[in-house]
């Protein structure tokens, strides 16, 4: 299956042992932005790019991996899985932002959303195997 990862630039590093493990389970990654990293001191003509080649691949996926706390961008890539009704994925390392209180979003409790409950070296298969649940 094809997937997009939302999350911040500074969790690169993250995103890439997920990718990495997804890729291993034979899904394969839509864009990864983290080739060219950031784009925000470019030219507004790259950031449009940038922008459309992101929400393309979110249109492309079958299934979203958001990792919070994220960046700027991740709530907008969020919101964008949800309207085109993708299979999102959530994990976090506060857990105080899917617990009720002044840190979360009702968003994190979308019915398209599921929260990935294993410790992060874990997260791809856990992903993995809720893929094959209908």
């Amino acid at each position: 299956m094809k997937y997009y990862i939302a999350t911040s630039i500074k969790r690169a590093k993250e995103l890439n042992l997920i990718r990495d493990a997804l890729n291993e389970f034979g899904h394969k990654i839509t864009y990864d932005w983290t080739i060219h990293g950031s784009v925000k001191n470019t030219s507004l003509e790259r950031l449009k790019e940038v922008g459309e080649d992101m929400i393309d691949a979110i249109k492309e996926a079958d299934f979203i991996v958001v990792l919070l706390p994220g960046g700027k961008g991740t709530h907008t890539e969020l919101g964008a899985s949800i309207a085109y009704n993708k299979r999102i994925f959530l994990h976090t390392l506060d857990p105080e932002l899917i617990q009720l209180g002044e840190k979360t979003c009702a968003f994190y409790f979308h019915r398209l959303i599921k929260h990935v409950e294993s410790p992060f070296e874990e997260a791809a298969k856990f992903i993995d195997q809720h893929l094959k649940i209908v």
